[in-house]
């Protein structure tokens, strides 16, 4: 058998790629029981056994659905601590963070997902927080300990890191919010990269006020007669 050419696999990724996307309108609208195969394929434009033959199944577009279009940012793996200054490593997060917002309308339809998911859970929510969003916060944890010297996280370093990773993921939820307000905030590429520099520039002074706290706070006083 002669391999496919290369017309063949662009219009077998095209077609995949289709059916993605109409399934990832059509989840998001109505959720995972309430839409059909026969719905998404007539949507997309294909035949029903496609669903089968690029996804295996229902439960396996929806995977699809609910992980592809965000590609892997979300994942946000950090530098180990100390192999790169703390400003540059926050730009980088930031950037990464931010990257599917580029996406436009596509990100919209995954964040409705989301919400869906948590409503009406299939189990992708939980795995989400397992394999992306914990990794993700336990990076960022893992170089604040490094940077204010502590062995393990203390509830504050827990509560600056939630508002750390809360600041970008709002741009996210609060999309419509920011097109009725100021549009412009998330107008393009270049407007997306600009918002994540101000928010690598705030979660800089969050993390510089945390320091000036620790160092004003006193310590607590020793008993008589201790050593």
């Amino acid at each position: 058998m002669s391999p496919p050419t290369v017309a063949a696999r662009s219009d077998g990724a095209q077609a995949r790629e289709r059916l993605l996307y109409a399934a990832l309108r059509l989840f998001a609208a109505s959720g995972f029981e309430r839409t059909s195969v026969r719905d998404i394929a007539r949507a997309a434009g294909a035949n029903v056994s496609a669903v089968g033959y690029y996804f295996g199944d229902k439960a396996g577009l929806y995977r699809a659905a609910f992980f592809e279009p965000l590609g892997e940012q979300c994942q946000g793996a950090m530098p180990e601590p100390g192999t790169v200054p703390l400003p540059e490593l926050m730009h980088g997060f930031f950037r990464e963070l931010l990257t599917p917002l580029k996406q436009g309308e596509a990100t919209q339809q995954v964040i409705r997902l989301h919400f869906r998911e948590i409503v009406e859970p299939t189990g992708l929510w939980a795995e989400m927080i397992d394999n992306e969003l914990r990794p993700q916060h336990e990076g960022v944890l893992r170089v604040l300990c490094a940077e204010f010297g502590l062995h393990e996280p203390d509830l504050e370093l827990q509560r600056l890191v939630f508002a750390i990773i809360g600041m970008g993921i709002h741009f996210f939820v609060a999309q419509d919010i920011v097109q009725a307000i100021a549009p412009e905030v998330m107008d393009g590429p270049d407007a997306i990269d600009a918002l994540a520099d101000r928010l690598a520039e705030g979660a800089l002074a969050m993390i510089e006020a945390e320091r000036r706290r620790r160092a004003a706070k006193p310590r607590p006083a020793r008993r008589r007669g201790a050593r």
